[in-house]
């Protein structure tokens, strides 16, 4: 009798978002689809709209001619990894204080189920399939509304002794900086994320005498950035100079083999890579750049997904 293939769920919680996917031991997707999170709304509507897709993945899995082994979920916030649950609040989502994401959909489903903070989730991703494959000594990073940041040595996703590692967003670069959300100043956030990269360039377009387009967006930006606009220009300089100062730090503490860049401020042409590895160099030690790749996400939207599943899939063989 033929033993049905494994098929593992991978949930990516989003603010506006809940991703999700079946796939196999390899990451390869077998089927995906999103759902709003209702995250404005109680704990409680969230796992409902959680229980709501594992139900659906439950019945698409029967189409597949598998057997669902496990589930692998990727959430914003610390996450204690042991537990599967986070550690106090999470900025984007106000009522996911402490939720018990492991415990509910184990209990629920009698399926083992592991969880860890999304950054993670899409580094250890980017490590296994995408632009670091091959390499055992990874940080990545996702540029966007925030910065988030996972890391991985050896091969193995770094968390940190209370499973709050890798807040590489808010690594302080200018004691005497601006307000961040964290109540740090300085962040790096504060220098490299989308909003901050269209506050550099709010302030060349008034420092030119030149009005703020409405619809202003990093899209807009790259794009007039494309046509020779200098003022754009100026922008994408000062924020991949700003990032450059951050990952020169991180170069010279961990030595990684490469660092991956991903999220919507990465969707620029190579020129940014380019950038940002050069004003790295500049001020990092050499033995730590010598070899040191910078490098865009390769996954894409599917990242967190595609992290889920793999996590999943490798902590379950571990435990047998």
């Amino acid at each position: 009798m033929n033993q049905k293939k494994r098929i593992f769920i991978g949930l990516d919680l989003g603010g506006s978002f809940i991703k999700y996917a079946l796939g196999d031991h390899h990451g390869d997707l077998l089927y995906t689809g999103k759902k709003p999170s209702r995250a404005d709304q109680s704990q409680d509507v969230i796992f409902s709209v959680i229980y709501e897709i594992v139900d659906h993945l439950r019945e698409k899995q029967k189409e597949l001619d598998g057997e669902i082994a496990a589930i692998g979920f990727g959430s914003p916030g610390s996450v204690d990894f042991d537990r599967g649950r986070l550690i106090g609040a999470t900025p984007n989502i106000n009522e996911w204080t402490d939720a018990d994401i492991r415990g509910r959909l184990q209990s629920r489903y009698n399926l083992p189920t592991w969880v860890d903070n999304d950054a993670n989730v899409m580094a250890y991703a980017e490590a296994r399939v995408g632009a670091g494959r091959g390499m055992k000594n990874i940080i990545a990073l996702t540029l966007g509304t925030g910065i988030g940041g996972g890391i991985l040595i050896d091969g193995k996703i770094y968390r940190g002794s209370t499973y709050a590692g890798a807040e590489i967003g808010h690594m302080s670069i200018n004691f005497a900086g601006p307000p961040c959300n964290c109540g740090n100043y300085g962040c790096i956030e504060q220098y490299a994320s989308a909003p901050a990269m269209l506050r550099f360039y709010e302030a060349n377009l008034k420092a030119a005498g030149k009005s703020i387009p409405k619809d202003l967006s990093t899209f807009l930006l790259f794009e007039r950035s494309d046509q020779g606009e200098p003022e754009a220009q100026k922008a994408i300089q000062e924020t991949c100079r700003y990032l450059g100062y951050a990952l020169a730090n991180l170069a010279n503490i961990f030595n990684p083999d490469a660092i991956i860049i991903g999220g919507g401020v990465a969707d620029a042409d190579d020129s940014l890579m380019e950038m940002i590895a050069q004003e790295m160099k500049k001020r990092a030690l050499p033995p730590a750049v010598r070899n040191l790749q910078v490098k865009r996400a390769e996954l894409g939207n599917r990242a967190g997904m595609v992290g889920a599943i793999l996590l999943a899939a490798d902590c379950l063989d571990a435990e047998r």
